[in-house]
């Protein structure tokens, strides 16, 4: 084989123009590039999934609940607040 055509390194089993071997660095960009993108995936995944649970593609607001020291849904307490108080007697 000439030298201008690309051969496989029998040990790590990556192709490389020159028919060496890489050498550390590159297989340590390579390895970085890879870890790079299984990270991307894993984001990307994690936005479809966390997009599923928001309203009409926007997260909802919160708020402290009055009278807890608790986080509630801003629109469902201006939907009816009475309600809340009300909930808030019953216990």
């Amino acid at each position: 084989m000439g030298s201008s055509q690309s051969s496989t390194n029998q040990e790590e089993g990556i192709r490389t123009e020159n028919g060496g071997a890489l050498s550390t660095g590159e297989k340590a960009a390579v390895a970085a590039g890879a870890v790079a993108g299984l990270a991307a995936v894993a984001w990307g995944v994690a936005e479809l999934v966390s997009g599923a649970t928001s309203t009409s593609g926007e997260q909802r607001k919160t708020m402290k609940a009055p009278g807890k020291d608790e986080r509630i849904y801003r629109d469902d307490f201006e939907r009816d607040p009475a309600s809340h108080f009300r909930s808030l007697r019953n216990k």
